[in-house]
């Protein structure tokens, strides 16, 4: 399935517009609160399995990618580090086992990864043709 010039131009555009890394950033920053807040339910518990743990990074990530939209890793690198903090807060809050530290690569891959939006194959292929060279949006903007 192949798309026109113009439709992968507008859809360009209409991406660009729609990724607000700087409110995803925020929003991750203030889904800080109820995440750490998760560690205090596990702990409230009695315990937790280790894959509980990857609960708090994804709701810094799926804040971060509801309200920032980012598609690109560059915008979604301070949020995986917010991931990282809130398990790292989490585990010395609740004095964990300091294997559980060693996790902290993993709430980076998880709150990256969930933060970010998924893209329609249009979307796709207009970033692969853009990256070749082959279409502008910049000359595109200007023509409006």
């Amino acid at each position: 399935m192949r798309f026109s010039e113009d439709e992968m131009v507008s859809a360009l555009i209409a991406l660009r517009e729609n990724e607000k890394p700087v409110y995803g950033f925020f929003a991750a920053f203030f889904a800080l609160i109820p995440a750490v807040s998760m560690y205090f339910l596990f702990a409230d518990m009695g315990g937790a399995l280790y894959v509980m743990f990857a609960i708090p990074p994804a709701m810094v990530g799926f804040a971060a990618r509801f309200v920032g939209r980012s598609y690109k890793f560059k915008h979604r690198l301070p949020v995986g580090f917010l991931g990282v903090f809130a398990h790292l807060v989490g585990c010395y809050l609740l004095s964990l086992n300091p294997f559980l530290y060693l996790m902290a690569p993993v709430a980076f891959v998880i709150s990256a990864s969930v933060a970010k939006v998924k893209l329609e194959r249009v979307h796709i292929w207009a970033l692969d043709q853009e990256e070749m060279g082959k279409i502008n949006t910049n000359k595109q903007l200007n023509r409006d």
